[in-house]
């Protein structure tokens, strides 16, 4: 009787019971599709099922086999298996019956409903599979191996049959099997082996610390490690044996591998690794360059453009321009391209090198420009492309000559700056007509402008096809798909999928409502007939106009800007200067009275009523002016003056061009870097509402101040909330202090009775935490000094640290360290410094040009307020951390760019914290124990001062205080600023 209830318990079946042959289709005529070969078989628990999409296109030559159906197809003598989820409208072709390779033969099978399809692996895993084909010439069938294509008769229509490795394998006798649920638990604890087996086997290594424990004995250079290459290049020559190629060794000898600072043993497992190990050297960032420009490309932007170019598998795609090949790595076509820098260029062949990239694709060393030139055509391209002020290699005569080389039927994929887009530079103009003439632009979409580090420019991603003339240009905006961290306000990286997600249903819901806008939406598709002029930016076309409107420029002229070197002008005013809401009464520019005329850019002569528009962190302020004659002056690119036509008043222009409807139009035209500007305006462009008659007009006024007076109630509101709030806390706070004072001089108190009034600073108060009298007396006073600065907080004026501006961390350190110089303790600052060249493109002219920063990276906050917090830090490691014994005494300041984050980190080489005492109860609020001895001069380090810098980086980032005890600086400050211009990569 068969037990049912133990693992060991098995029952008998035929092979030809539990096996079904599949059925297949022979292939008479060659074709492509999904192909499978032998490395395709199951190489783990998690590959078992195989899906189509996850198989390479390739030819389909006679005798090969369409599977049409879910099949497990398995080696006769390779141990292997998959079961392949193949369809009718997916269809996967497998080797001929007949043909051998090095795992035998190849046999499709439908499974009997006892035998599990993962228990096959486990089969084929514990050699039970290679034990049933080993024993098939021992079965007394009169079939074996050598049978395989031996005439076996004709069927029922004279047609002759062979012999196949499933006939061998169906006849091959019996099978024992567990049940069903037997078979699930053996799975399961094989499945639990497994990975206990490779956590076990897990080294005891990890790539980035020992790449980290390399670059600290280098140094960090720019925007490259560059004293990591050597490091990557000798692993690659270790890998690469006897095909490694010289050039690139010799091309990468850019400082001499320090053979002193990694084992045998790490350098042994950073070969296995190759591939993340030169993702950790030569990225975060995808780097182009060309001659002396350099643009930065952030990986996900990588990975969105080979989403959106979604190319045929069997296209070979061209990819000029090529840096270290991150469209070859991301693409799984066949990628061809060039690359003219030499050190680009050979990283780009370690990089091919450690990824597995489809076969044939190259990076070759040479200039781009010049295989453009040739006449050779492609049915794909994609790149970033470097612009260059070069007559012949500006963006117009990129994207011109990029277009030229598509195929017909061909499809360009790139990376535009955004002022392509709209410019009026002539030569620009002249490719964009082109491009709409012959319908040729299929999407344009605008990128976030802040993930782009190193560079100020904003971009575009555009999809340009041939050949095929497209009806409607999808236009849609990315701007706002940054993912976000966890304080709200800092962006770091592109969330592409997310973006790509709500663009489908945008576009479906368009579609779906009849091409009706919606305000909220990302993306528009619009028809070439209803383009507005030569213009492709998408926020024009993404933002809502009123129905049945008319255009501003019937409404009023921009006046023109005075002209010569003489112009100048009392009254200077910035888009800052001109209130957020104020339409009750006429704008007055106040006059400068030092003596000086005030130079400016722009100068403009007003004469009468004029309306003034200004973008202020990314919001349109308007206010008007009365018989006002006099000049006006401005900067450059945040202020336009608007002068009424037809009886139109200053004070209704005004108040019309406040409205949503109206300024986010506007605003859709503003163009520029990171920061938005108005450099035009095209009053053409923008459509307004109809207001026919004075009543109207007046209406709109109204509407407009009493929106204003509404918005100006909930801001006091707010602002009573917040006092109220703040009150409540403080209050909340005095009664702790409170507290904690009268209790300490309770005990004060009593053991003073107890002493008969009698008392030594050296006595000892209290049995749980036994404290000095002086010490107590210490807490006492700093308690009295704690309540008088919580009531002077009670003061209704808000702690002004100034406004936040752009903190370049490595002059600040600085600048701190030169101010702050003192005999007894030596600061430094060993942070590296932070220069870099970056591309800068010129709206106005259209031109491309390299500028030079001395802060690459930067953070902002206050200025007052940073010093504040490295005060607090540097004053309690010199009071409490350093002892008057000490010659040596020294505080080191270190910065770098991390995670999209700017980190200052502060460490003393002072006395460690007490046992027992961690970097987290130094923060803590009312933290009172004592981390260190007394200090030479009496105090005690009590903790408040690390509560209050939590306190002061609330709203900048964060603060972690780090205890290392036996390291040379056992105290180290670890402060995040999150709110940066930086990058946070995947």
């Amino acid at each position: 009787m068969l037990n049912t209830h133990t693992l060991s318990a098995t029952q008998s079946f035929d092979l030809a019971n539990v096996l079904f042959s599949a059925p297949v289709e022979t292939v008479k005529t060659p074709t492509r599709g999904k192909v499978f070969a032998e490395d395709d078989f199951a190489k783990n628990w998690e590959s078992i099922y195989l899906h189509p999409n996850q198989l390479k296109s390739g030819e389909v030559v006679k005798g090969m086999r369409k599977l049409t159906s879910s099949a497990l197809v398995i080696s006769s003598h390779g141990n292997s298996m998959v079961f392949i989820l193949a369809s009718m409208e997916e269809p996967v072709y497998i080797p001929g019956a007949f043909e051998k390779g090095e795992q035998g033969y190849f046999m499709a099978f439908y499974l009997a409903p006892v035998l599990n399809t993962e228990y096959v692996y486990y089969m084929c895993q514990f050699g039970a599979w290679r034990r049933i084909v080993n024993n098939i010439d021992a079965y007394e069938t009169g079939l074996d191996w050598s049978s395989v294509g031996m005439f076996a008769g004709s069927d029922g229509h004279g047609k002759a049959m062979y012999i196949d490795p499933e006939d061998i394998i169906r006849n091959a006798g019996k099978i024992s099997l567990p049940s069903i649920s037997a078979q699930e638990e053996l799975v399961e604890a094989a499945k639990k082996q497994a990975a206990k087996i490779a956590e076990l086997s897990t080294s005891q290594y990890n790539v980035a610390d020992i790449v980290s424990r390399y670059t600290d004995f280098g140094r960090v250079d720019g925007l490259f490690r560059t004293n990591n290459i050597p490091l990557l290049a000798e692993l690659y020559r270790r890998c690469a044996g006897g095909s490694v190629n010289r050039r690139v060794l010799e091309v990468l000898k850019l400082e001499e591998f320090n053979r002193e600072v990694l084992t045998e043993s790490e350098l042994s497992f950073l070969e296995q690794h190759l591939a993340e190990l030169f993702t950790l050297v030569v990225t975060p960032h995808e780097i182009s360059l060309h001659s002396t420009i350099a643009s930065l490309q952030p990986k996900e932007v990588i990975e969105f453009l080979c989403t959106l170019a979604a190319f045929p598998e069997d296209v070979t795609v061209y990819n000029p321009f090529a840096g270290v090949a991150a469209y070859t790595v991301a693409l799984p076509n066949q990628v061809v391209g060039e690359e003219i820098d030499e050190v680009l260029w050979a990283l780009a062949q370690i990089r091919l090198f450690a990824n597995s990239v489809a076969k044939g694709s190259c990076v070759m060393l040479g200039d781009s420009f010049e295989k453009i030139a040739s006449d050779t055509v492609y049915k794909a391209i994609i790149t970033t492309p470097c612009f260059s002020k070069e007559k012949g290699r500006e963006v117009s005569d990129i994207i011109n000559q990029l277009y030229a080389k598509l195929d017909e039927d061909g499809k360009l994929v790139c990376i535009v700056p955004v002022s392509f887009l709209f410019s009026k530079n002539r030569s620009i103009l002249t490719v964009r007509k082109q491009l709409i003439e012959e319908r040729a632009v299929n999407t344009v979409i605008k990128l976030p402008s802040n993930i782009f580090v190193g560079t100020s420019l904003e971009q575009a991603a555009i999809i340009l096809t041939k050949g095929k003339s497209n009806e409607d240009i999808l236009f849609a905006d990315a701007s706002d798909y940054t993912r976000i961290s966890a304080n709200d306000y800092r962006t770091s990286s592109f969330d592409s999928e997310l973006f790509l997600k709500d663009l489908e249903k945008a576009v479906v819901y368009f579609n779906e409502q009849g091409c009706a806008f919606d305000e909220s939406a990302i993306g528009v598709l619009v028809a070439y007939t209803e383009l507005i002029g030569l213009d492709l930016t998408p926020s024009i076309y993404l933002t809502e106009k009123p129905k049945d409107g008319i255009l501003l420029s019937e409404l009023a002229v921009e006046l023109p800007l005075l002209r010569g070197k003489e112009v100048s002008s009392d009254y200077f005013i910035t888009g800052a200067s001109i209130p957020e809401a104020m339409h009750r009464k006429p704008y007055v520019p106040t006059k400068q009275y030092d003596g000086k005329r005030v130079p400016a850019k722009n100068y403009v002569q007003v004469a009468g009523d004029a309306v003034l528009i200004a973008l202020v962190n990314g919001c349109i302020r308007t206010a008007y002016m009365e018989n006002f004659f006099d000049v006006i002056a401005f900067p450059s690119g945040f202020v336009k003056v608007l002068q009424p036509q037809k009886e139109v008043s200053a004070k209704y222009l005004s108040a019309l061009l406040s409205t949503k409807l109206v300024a986010d139009q506007i605003k859709a035209q503003a163009s520029g870097t990171i920061i938005p500007r108005l450099s035009t305006i095209d009053l053409s462009l923008v459509s307004v509402p109809r207001h026919e008659n004075i009543e109207e007009r007046e209406r709109v006024v109204t509407e407009v101040l009493l929106s204003e007076m509404s918005d100006l109630e909930d801001e006091l509101q707010e602002a009573l909330d917040k006092q109220k709030r703040e009150i409540g806390s403080t209050r909340h706070a005095m009664i702790q202090t409170l507290s904690a004072l009268s209790s300490n001089w309770e005990q004060l108190n009593l053991f003073a009775q107890k002493k008969g009034g009698s008392l030594s600073l050296l006595d000892t108060v209290g049995r749980i935490n036994p404290i000095s009298v002086k010490d107590l007396m210490g807490s006492i006073d700093y308690a009295i000094s704690t309540l008088q600065r919580q009531v002077e907080s009670l003061r209704f004026e808000k702690a002004d640290w100034g406004e936040e501006v752009a903190i370049n961390p490595y002059e600040f350190i600085n600048t701190y360290v030169a101010t702050h110089a003192t005999p007894t303790v030596r600061m430094l600052n060993v942070g590296n410094d932070n220069q870099t060249d970056y591309p800068c493109w010129d709206d106005e002219t259209g031109e491309l040009s390299v500028e030079h920063t001395d802060a690459a990276f930067v953070f902002y906050a206050p200025k007052r307020l940073l010093e504040r917090i490295f005060n607090n830090i540097v004053t309690n490691a010199m009071a409490h951390g350093f002892s008057a014994e000490k010659s040596d005494n020294e505080i080191k300041f270190d910065w770098k760019a991390e995670d999209g984050n700017i980190v200052i980190t502060i460490a003393n080489n002072g006395l460690p914290f007490k046992s027992g005492v961690s970097g987290e109860d130094v923060l803590m609020s009312g933290f009172t124990t004592a981390l260190h001895e007394n200090a030479a001069d009496g105090t005690l380090h009590s903790g408040q001062g690390g509560f209050e810098i939590k306190a002061l980086m609330e709203g900048l980032g964060s603060v972690e205080v780090i205890s290392q005890p036996d390291a040379e600086f056992p105290v180290i400050y670890k402060l995040v600023f999150e709110k940066t211009n930086t990058l946070f990569t995947l």
